[in-house]
């Protein structure tokens, strides 16, 4: 196997949607990939393009959005590392439902529509995995649903911060913000001037923003004010875990008082 081959593989083999998958359909789709790189703001894909490949991200960020006839823009959502996306619209023989561009530079492990529709024919597995993904985005969009009619803007905000530091180890931390806030403003259906007012607003509970450094003081803090009207759990939110901390049922209770 290719150096690519077998580093694709590697990587693909540990995610969710490849994870378990015969070898033949692993082998099948690590020779099958491309790897690409985008810059910042440089287009993968048009809403309306055909559907020809689907997408994995081993670095950066991708934004996926829809454009209305006024020229307005609706970011769908903001995918980093180990996420995959475009793979429920190659099934179909219409175009990509939205357009996609690198949020930030990014690389791209590209498969070939084809390949994908011919194992899932071939693999019930690789359906199973298809549909699977279709049912987590749903529910997804059930949970920001959630949000929207239930949360404060300082919650939702402290929620994608919860998100954004769920690989951090220790009570608190330090991080750079990833992306241009404007985007994560959008991304709540925020203007930019809200979402700034919200992180301000997050002060008392451990939050400070200099710039693009996000200091979190205790993520359980956060969580007991943040999470209190939200039910998602672990694999629906990567800052779910920050739910399970001993204490936070007091904090949370208190905090919906």
């Amino acid at each position: 196997m290719m150096q690519k081959e077998t580093h694709t593989g590697q990587f693909l083999g540990d995610l969710h949607f490849f994870k378990g998958l015969p070898e033949k359909d692993m082998d099948a789709f690590a020779t099958g990939s491309a790897l690409r790189d985008y810059g910042k703001g440089q287009p993968v894909f048009t809403q309306g393009d055909r559907a020809d490949r689907f997408f994995v991200i081993l670095s950066g960020w991708i934004k996926l959005y829809r454009t209305t006839p006024e020229g307005a823009e609706a970011i769908v959502a903001l995918f980093t590392r180990g996420d995959v996306f475009g793979e429920a619209s190659v099934l179909g023989d219409t175009g990509y439902p939205f357009s996609a561009q690198a949020a930030e530079d990014a690389r791209l492990i590209e498969i070939p529509a084809s390949l994908l529709k011919q194992k899932a024919v071939e693999s019930p597995a690789v359906m199973a995995r298809i549909m699977a993904t279709m049912s987590r985005e749903m529910h997804k969009l059930q949970i920001e649903n959630e949000h929207m009619a239930l949360m404060s803007a300082p919650q939702r905000v402290g929620c994608l911060l919860l998100q954004l530091s769920s690989g951090m180890l220790g009570n608190g931390g330090t991080f750079s913000f990833p992306y241009d806030k404007s985007l994560a403003a959008a991304r709540l259906g925020m203007k930019p001037e809200t979402f700034s007012r919200a992180l301000s607003q997050l002060k008392p509970w451990g939050v400070t923003v200099k710039g693009a450094e996000i200091h979190i003081a205790d993520f359980h803090e956060l969580a007991a004010y943040s999470c209190g009207y939200c039910s998602a759990e672990m694999p629906d939110c990567k800052g779910a875990t920050r739910k399970s901390c001993g204490g936070c049922a007091g904090k949370i209770a208190a905090a919906r008082e």
